[in-house]
């Protein structure tokens, strides 16, 4: 009996062989470096899990207006515990990440609060959430930030990416109540920030006020590395279910974790004053 060669049938010569060997040992060191940071994350959620208590009987329904849902809050728990925070809301009914960063902004700001981003300008459905015009021919979104007259204004990025150290530095005014940090690179070319960067816009910023809120868009940028944005000093940061935390399975959701006043500020938004993440 003939045993095919599978390189053979599916004509992948020897060269190409080789040149897929090497890169594989080139690449090696890159490949621990992931490694390692998966397996910290993977332990760092087991024992959060732990910590939180998370049984079978999580998994139970509950009815009515979810009252008392012991499942929903072991996630949240788990959420506050993994992203270092003081409380999380994590719920399927936050269809984007967009949603969740705009319950955030519209929870925490007020009319005649400044927003500021020291990333440049934010992707594009978020700068619809602003107000900031989308296409030539718009004059404002109906509901926007703008439209509450909740200004805003940002630190343009440097030539090559990177945020504008100097002038981030100098950028905090009297009527600036939230800073907002872009931590993947949107739809733009420039770089995705990693948390030691992340980390020193908001010793920059803190320098400059101890009061001000400080916002992470942390979609993309979960678990890729060791520490997460309230970790090393971030107030509040949201992003998708469909990204990493749900890894790729999560067919929907969103989550907001950080400061437990402000966490519940944004449940207010997504549910109602005196109900916030109860329901």
């Amino acid at each position: 009996m003939r045993i095919n060669d599978p390189y053979e049938y599916w004509q992948i010569n020897k060269a190409t062989r080789k040149a897929g060997d090497e890169a594989e040992k080139r690449l090696a060191s890159v490949f621990a470096r992931i490694a390692d940071i998966r397996e910290h994350n993977q332990l760092r959620v087991l024992q959060a899990m732990q910590e939180a208590r998370v049984s079978d009987s999580g998994f139970g329904g509950t009815t009515g207006y979810g009252y008392d849902d012991m499942g929903r809050d072991q996630l949240e728990d788990v959420y506050a515990r993994v992203f270092g925070a003081e409380a999380a809301y994590v719920r399927h009914s936050i269809a984007t990440g967009t949603q969740a960063l705009a319950a955030c902004l519209y929870g925490i700001l007020r009319p005649g609060d400044e927003m500021l981003s020291i990333t440049g300008r934010p992707y594009d459905t978020l700068s619809r959430t602003i107000g900031l015009k989308a296409l030539k021919k718009e004059l404002s979104d109906p509901g926007s930030l703008k439209d509450f007259g909740i200004t805003y204004r940002q630190v343009d990025l440097q030539p090559d990416g990177m945020p504008n150290w100097d002038e981030v530095a100098h950028s905090v005014r009297p009527e600036t109540k939230l800073v907002f940090i872009q931590r993947s690179r949107g739809y733009m070319g420039r770089p995705a920030y990693r948390i030691e960067e992340i980390a020193r816009l908001i010793e920059l910023v803190r320098v400059q006020s101890s009061s001000v809120v400080i916002m992470v868009d942390n979609c993309y940028g979960e678990f890729v590395e060791k520490l997460e944005p309230c970790m090393v000093g971030a107030d509040i940061c949201a992003g998708s279910l469909i990204k990493n935390p749900g890894g790729g399975i999560a067919p929907g959701g969103g989550y907001i974790v950080g400061r437990a006043d402000l966490v519940e500020r944004a449940a207010n938004r997504l549910t109602a004053p005196g109900l916030g993440s109860d329901v």
